[in-house]
Formats: C-alpha cells, structure tokens, sequence
C-alpha cells in the first residue's frame, strides 16, 4: 500500500476517544506541513481533539528523531489515517423497562512522517 522508503517513519496510534468527523477537520488543516508550524498551530487551539493531535504528533516526532538519530529540522506529516478500532456497547436503563443501546466508538491514527530532503 505504501512504499517504505528509508525516510518514511509509520507511527500508529490506538483507541483514541474522539469524534472522527472533528478529527478530520483539524488533520485537513495540518496535513503537509511542517512539524514545528504544525505544534505551534495546535497550541493556539484549546480543544481536546488538538490537544490530543499534538501529544501524538509529539510522541511520533520524538519517536522519529530517535531512529535517525540525526538533524530532525526539515520533517512533515506525509499523510494521516484514521481508522476504526473497537466500539463498545452498553445498554441504558429507560423508561417503561425498555433499554437504549449506546455505542462508543475508538479509532486508530497512523501518521506518517518524512523527512525532507534538498536534492
């Protein structure tokens, strides 16, 4: 599906309690940018799903940085997906002994970073 070039770096993120719809509207917004920009522009939001899109951004960046082991400056997000993971039901009491199902659902992220090169 993806080719595995040496600069590409695959970071998966599981169970992520957060809407998808909002998701991907703040990953349309930072997809193809720089890393830096992108922790700067999420700082500026305060809600929780950029909040938590920071933390992974971060986790993977750190993760990145580890593996090459060299200058990190010029590394993007290539591309971001979200998947469905697990969903839980749950059954709520309602009036007249009836039940109300609820389900809760959890996606996946996977970013992918890459590292940009002046060739």
């Amino acid at each position: 599906m993806f080719q595995n070039n040496k600069l590409d770096f695959y970071y998966k993120s599981n169970n992520i309690n957060y809407s998808k719809i909002k998701l991907i509207k703040l990953l349309n917004i930072i997809k193809s940018k720089n890393i830096e920009y992108i922790m700067n522009l999420l700082g500026n939001f305060k809600t929780k799903g950029a909040l938590l899109l920071k933390e992974i951004i971060l986790n993977a960046y750190k993760h990145f940085s580890r593996q090459i082991e060299s200058q990190t400056q010029n590394v993007y997000i290539k591309n971001i997906l979200i998947n469905k993971s697990i969903s839980f039901k749950k059954l709520r009491a309602a009036p007249q002994g009836r039940a109300n199902q609820i389900k809760k659902q959890f996606f996946k992220i996977i970013l992918i970073l890459k590292k940009w090169d002046k060739r």
